[in-house]
């Protein structure tokens, strides 16, 4: 008789007994692969924030405020930084506050932003498929910002207000147009929360005259608000910083900026890891008890397959594998059961603002290949418990296993 076909039969027979462990073990499996799953996607929705080339490459320097021996991000930074030892390029970001209104009279405060080729905002809508370098006159802005939804707004023009110098601490309002080429998705916010793309001169002279200064000198007196140096390669990366950093300028790497997930994601990711351990625990245990129970339970039916002439080997095959089609029926459930809890808690932490984010799938689940090996290590783990127990109920004698043990 095929020993996997009778262990499939004595699996339905005993069903009932072994509902507990499956319970236990399918239950554990649910809660550590919703808690990975929604961890893992979460550090891919950081890590595709912004592609994978530029993040690797790129190290942001801010404004050395507070370091007066150390010179602003003027044009001239920009030409030094760019030769530097392994750098690709240097991109800057420059900003200045100005005000739209809509036709249906609300208003918005954005800031008109330079646009970096290496940190493309993720665009949502817009009126042609590759929107930068943008003309002038052409604004990108976010979907939705401080309430006001923009995306009805493509493609038309919109009222915008911006401040002039007047004297120290005193400035006008100037009315202009500009129309609204695109938006992008709001919760992207490298360029800080309602960043606005403008051309480049747009943008240095809305600054230069809000700052008072000729708009051709605004560069090289004031200078931009930061720059993003883009290494050669990844690996060039640490030893662009250092040379930055020991020209005064405050640097960071974007990678180290993608990393930091939130706590409270950070804190799930853990426990997943965790419940890994605890899982693998339970499984073990929960298998030694239940195939040692029910081989105390069934030590008849064990020596009449002694008796007929079944080896020791085959009786201990037929145990382990009861045991391991058991573990397999609970490592399906807890999968099952996994996207179950991982959509739910998803579905809660996208009530928060700050979490929604890093949550964006509905059934959030590891890849597949994690999940394959999951489900070959609670099976595992279920056989190898099992082996103990089923080792020595398949060593008795007929003899000693028709009496009453």
């Amino acid at each position: 008789m095929n020993l996997f076909l009778l262990a499939v039969a004595n699996v339905r027979a005993l069903r009932r007994r072994l509902y507990g462990l499956v319970a236990l073990v399918s239950v554990a499996g649910a809660v550590c692969l919703g808690a990975l799953g929604i961890a893992d996607r979460a550090q891919g929705a950081t890590d595709t924030g912004v592609t994978e080339s530029a993040a690797n490459r790129s190290i942001t320097v801010d404004r050395p405020d507070g370091r007066p021996g150390t010179p602003q991000l003027t044009d001239r930074t920009q030409e030094r930084l760019a030769r530097l030892p392994h750098v690709a390029s240097v991109q800057h970001r420059a900003q200045v506050s100005f005000g739209v209104s809509t036709d249906a009279g609300d208003v918005a405060l954005l800031y008109a932003t330079t646009h970096r080729p290496a940190l493309d905002p993720p665009v949502t809508k817009s009126v042609r498929a590759r929107l930068f370098p943008l003309r002038p006159g052409e604004v990108v802005a976010p979907a939705t910002a401080q309430g006001v939804d923009l995306s009805e707004q493509v493609g038309r023009e919109i009222e915008i207000e911006r401040t002039r110098y007047v004297r120290p601490g005193e400035g006008t309002g100037v009315t202009g147009h500009a129309r609204l080429v695109g938006v992008y998705d709001p919760t992207w916010q490298l360029d800080g929360p309602d960043a606005a793309y403008a051309a480049d001169s747009a943008v240095v002279t809305w600054a230069a005259e809000r700052a008072g200064e000729p708009s051709d000198r605004y560069l090289g007196t004031v200078g931009y608000d930061q720059l993003t140096v883009v290494a050669d390669s990844a690996r060039d990366v640490p030893a662009v910083m250092k040379s930055v950093q020991k020209l005064g300028y405050p640097a960071v790497t974007l990678r180290q900026q993608l990393d930091a997930l939130p706590s409270v994601l950070e804190l799930i990711r853990v426990s997943g890891r965790l419940l890994l351990g605890v899982l693998g625990v339970l499984a073990f245990v929960g298998a030694v008890t239940v195939t040692g129970a029910l081989s105390r339970q069934r030590a008849q039916e064990i020596g009449l397959l002694k008796a007929v002439g079944f080896r020791t080997r085959a009786v201990l095959a037929m145990l382990v594998t009861e045991m391991a089609l058991a573990g397999a029926v609970a490592a399906l459930l807890g999968t099952v059961l996994g996207a179950l809890l991982g959509g739910v808690g998803a579905a809660l932490l996208r009530g928060s603002t700050d979490l929604a984010p890093y949550v964006t799938d509905r059934v959030p689940l590891p890849t597949a290949g994690t999940v394959l090996t999951l489900l070959g290590l609670t099976v595992l783990v279920v056989a190898t418990g099992a082996l103990i127990p089923a080792r020595r109920a398949a060593r008795m004698s007929p003899t000693d296993a028709m009496k009453d043990w």
